[in-house]
C-alpha cells in the first residue's frame, strides 16, 4: 500500500516502488495473494460494536442525509459506530454529544437546537462531514478533520495530524466504513 501526500490510498499486489510498504502477510493464508484474498482477509480482527436494532432504526434517517448531502450511507454508519455505537445519549469526556458526537459548537454552528435528537445530530453531523469534504477531498483527511479539527488538519498542511488517537481514529472509521460498503 501507498499512501500519496493528498491522503488517497494505492494498492498493488506487489511493490511497485520504494514508497509501497508491505500491508500483511498471513502464515495460515496459503493462497497467493489477490485484492480478493485482501478483501476476504480484512474484517477478520474488526470489532464492529454495533446494536442491529439501533442500526437498522436510524438507517432510514442515515439514508436521507446521505442523499441531502452527497454522501455514502456506509460512511455515515461508520463515523456513528466510532463516535456513539448508536448511543443517542452518548456524552463524551470533551462535551460532544449524540449519535456522531458533536461538540456543542459545531452543533450550534449547524443550527442543532437538541443535540440528541436523531435526526437533527444526523443531519448535522452529515453537513459537515459534506463540508470537511469539499474542503479535504478525501475521506481520510474529513475524518481527521472531524476528529483533530479543521484548523488542526490544515495546521499540518492537510495531512493526517500526527497524534496517534486521531490516526488510530482514521483508521478504524475507515475500517467500518469498508465494512458497512459490503455488510449494509
Amino acid at each position: 500500500m501507498y499512501t500519496d501526500k493528498q491522503g488517497n490510498q494505492h494498492f498493488s499486489e506487489r511493490k511497485e516502488n520504494e514508497h509501497y510498504e508491505l500491508l500483511f502477510r498471513s502464515e495460515t493464508n496459503k493462497l497467493p495473494m489477490t485484492f480478493k484474498n485482501w478483501k476476504d482477509k480484512s474484517y477478520s480482527n474488526i470489532h464492529i460494536p454495533r446494536n442491529k436494532t439501533l442500526q437498522h432504526k436510524y438507517h432510514p434517517l442515515i439514508v436521507k442525509a446521505a442523499q441531502q448531502y452527497r454522501l455514502e450511507p456506509a460512511f455515515i454508519h461508520a463515523v456513528i459506530t466510532a463516535e456513539s455505537a448508536y448511543k443517542t445519549t452518548a456524552v463524551s469526556s470533551a462535551g460532544a454529544m449524540g449519535l456522531m458526537q458533536l461538540m456543542p459548537v459545531t452543533a450550534k454552528r449547524f443550527g442543532v437546537d437538541d443535540a440528541f435528537n436523531a435526526q437533527q445530530n444526523i443531519n448535522a453531523g452529515s453537513a459537515y462531514l459534506y463540508k470537511l469534504l469539499k474542503e479535504f477531498k478525501t475521506k481520510r483527511l474529513a475524518l481527521a478533520a472531524y476528529n483533530a479539527g479543521e484548523g488542526t488538519v490544515r495546521k499540518y498542511n492537510k495531512q493526517i495530524p500526527p497524534y496517534p488517537e486521531t490516526q488510530n481514529y482514521v483508521t478504524k472509521v475507515m475500517d467500518f466504513y469498508w465494512y458497512y460498503k459490503d455488510n449494509l
